[in-house]
């Protein structure tokens, strides 16, 4: 007899558990990308055509290192966001965002329609990597979820401010670096893809908060991702969330060594944000959740858009408020559902904290930025709200995301008819992008209680005037910007920008009587309001009332004491008073502040011929 064999079983090594994927074959992702790649240039093509508007111009066409092109890059690294435009070192540091500006500049040169082909351009490329990162986030769902986020993010009509304004580049790229960061921290933490993956992510990170320093709660984001989507323990997700936190760090050490201040360097005006006129404390917290209403507002009713919520189209309220109340209560009840529903991983749950942490940095509660509130802030915070109502929509109707072949009929008919009503709302919103005028005449009908957007459409008109050549035509628009100017100084009476120019627009007119009563009254409101000084100080002078403009021009040196201008005019006073000697004296002051001053060089000239004409 044989023995019989063992009848040990052997077992088969453990094998590495695969992620779940999704039932896309190649050929109709393809077809998603391309269709979402048109999608978004049928939204925003119109906006390619279209010239520089509000702050284009900052990072443009009047950014010194801008216009140096690739040889302005070294300094663009080297400064604050602003340092090219307006020599202020302080707030921002995105030097990605200006060097992919130089880059298109020493292509292309000044080109605004370069510029906003890049915009639309970068939009599309986000369109299609949000679209694949969602896809692996939600890869136990039907591609039909993450198309239907996508959809929804890339149409939302808040978005136009982002994409139809050059200067918003900032926004496109941040957001961009995130979403690729996410992408590439997927492929290698779930889909076992090589280790330079997880550098890409970290890399992107760091091209992201280089970008706009905004999108630094993604350091937050990511791991919270990880801990909503996957199996991965929370030591696990602190472990991913440990380099991006470093990155946060490294670029705030970077921000702090090359900015002189990481705030304002002057006195935040309440022109720019209302909070500034709010009493501290609960005023301006009531003030705060009365903007952050508004924001969830304009995401569910993107109707009445505008490019400016500065004093007072955002009032200053109190605790008493009923809208800031509702909106304290909207805001409690979104964060309660979704820290109830953290425990099951829920993705309207997501969606919601997604929103809120996102919005941290630009809320006003924590750090005031230079803005009561724009729409510009709402765009990376808006995919937290089309996850959300994406979800919901697809629990409502019920639909099995989890079916091979769900039924997706109601689906399409209530996703079409919000994109046909977004899509409708964006290319029209694009249209009020298209210059300075069209924007502004489209803001203080929009934004009538600002300030700002009267006196922004009030230069617009004043500019007009001043090159056109028909007496009656430009006559008409210095009379509607006169009506500007007076409806922002009703709203504020004090707002010194709004006095100048409006004392410029009389002096233009030349009706100097008014141009005078106008620049005092400037001079009241902001003593150090130089300009002010300077004009007024003109007037006097070219009535020959010199000793009254001498006056206005020693005022204006007490609040601003190296002005070489005011030197040089109190010079050309003295001179025309045949205080010849006296007039040398601040000519040469004059021209040790500003050696260019070509006026100050010239009237020194006549004056030391004069003083040895009269030695001979």
């Amino acid at each position: 007899m044989k023995p019989n064999p063992s009848k040990k079983i052997v077992k088969q090594p453990a094998q590495k558990k695969s992620p779940l994927k999704l039932d896309l074959p190649d050929a109709k992702k393809w077809t998603i990308i391309v269709g979402l790649v048109v999608f978004t240039f049928i939204l925003y093509g119109n906006s390619i055509m279209h010239d520089y508007a509000l702050d284009d111009d900052i990072i443009t066409h009047k950014n010194e290192f801008v216009q140096q092109g690739i040889g302005g890059i070294g300094h663009i690294f080297s400064k604050g966001f602003l340092y090219g435009f307006n020599r202020a070192n302080d707030q921002s540091y995105r030097p990605v965002t200006l060097t992919c500006i130089a880059i298109e500049k020493q292509i292309w040169g000044n080109n605004p329609h370069v510029h906003h082909f890049f915009n639309v351009f970068w939009y599309a490329i986000t369109a299609v990597f949000l679209f694949l990162t969602l896809m692996k986030i939600f890869r136990k769902y039907n591609y039909v979820v993450p198309l239907l986020i996508t959809v929804l993010f890339i149409a939302h009509p808040v978005h136009t401010e982002v994409v139809a304004n050059i200067k918003s580049r900032d926004e496109i790229l941040s957001f961009l670096f995130c979403i690729l960061s996410v992408y590439c921290s997927l492929q290698y933490y779930c889909y076992n893809k090589p280790q330079y993956y997880i550098f890409l992510s970290w890399i992107f990170f760091f091209l992201a908060v280089l970008s706009k320093e905004t999108v630094l709660m993604y350091a937050v984001i990511i791991p919270m991702i990880y801990y909503f989507f996957t199996d991965f323990s929370i030591r696990k997700d602190i472990i991913i969330a440990a380099p991006y936190i470093g990155i946060v760090l490294v670029y705030m050490l970077i921000r702090g060594h090359v900015l002189d201040s990481i705030t304002f360097n002057e006195k935040m005006d309440v022109i720019n944000n209302s909070l500034m006129a709010a009493k501290p404390g609960t005023d301006r917290l009531a003030t705060t959740m009365y903007a952050l209403g508004k924001y969830i507002v304009l995401l569910f009713v993107p109707i009445t858009l505008t490019f400016d919520y500065s004093y007072k189209q955002i009032p200053v309220v109190s605790l008493s408020n009923l809208l800031a109340l509702l909106s304290i209560a909207v805001y409690a009840g979104l964060l309660g559902f979704a820290l109830l529903r953290l425990k099951r991983k829920d993705a309207v749950s997501f969606g919601i904290l997604y929103y809120i942490t996102t919005m941290v940095l630009v809320s006003n509660i924590f750090v005031k930025i230079g803005s009561s509130m724009g729409e510009r802030f709402l765009y990376t915070s808006s995919l937290g709200f089309c996850i959300a109502i994406g979800m919901l929509i697809i629990k409502i109707l019920k639909i099995k995301t989890d079916a091979l072949k769900p039924n997706l009929t109601t689906l399409y008919v209530v996703a079409g008819i919000i994109l046909l009503a977004y899509s409708g709302k964006t290319i029209a919103r694009n249209q009020d992008w298209q210059n300075n005028f069209t924007l502004f005449e489209a803001g203080v009908i929009s934004s009538p209680n600002s300030a700002r957007a009267h006196q922004a459409m009030a230069i617009t008109y004043t500019d007009s005037a001043n090159n056109i050549h028909d007496p009656a035509e430009r006559s008409k628009f210095y009379t509607n910007a006169i009506t500007e100017y007076y409806a922002a100084l009703r709203i504020l009476p004090d707002y010194s920008e709004a006095l100048y120019n409006l004392g410029w627009n009389y002096y233009s007119m030349q009706n100097f009587d008014s141009a005078e009563v106008v620049f005092q009254r400037c001079i009241k409101a902001a003593p150090n309001y130089t300009p002010a000084y300077l004009d007024l100080g003109v007037i006097y002078f070219n009535r020959k009332e010199y000793p009254r403009a001498i006056s206005v021009f020693r005022a204006g040196l007490s609040a601003s004491p190296n002005n070489a201008d005011l030197y040089g005019n109190i010079g050309a006073a003295l001179y025309n008073m045949n205080k010849v000697d006296s007039a040398i004296v601040y000519l040469h002051k004059a021209l040790r502040l500003d050696p260019q001053l070509n006026s100050a060089r010239e009237n020194l000239d006549r004056a030391q011929n004069a003083m040895r004409t009269s030695n001979k």
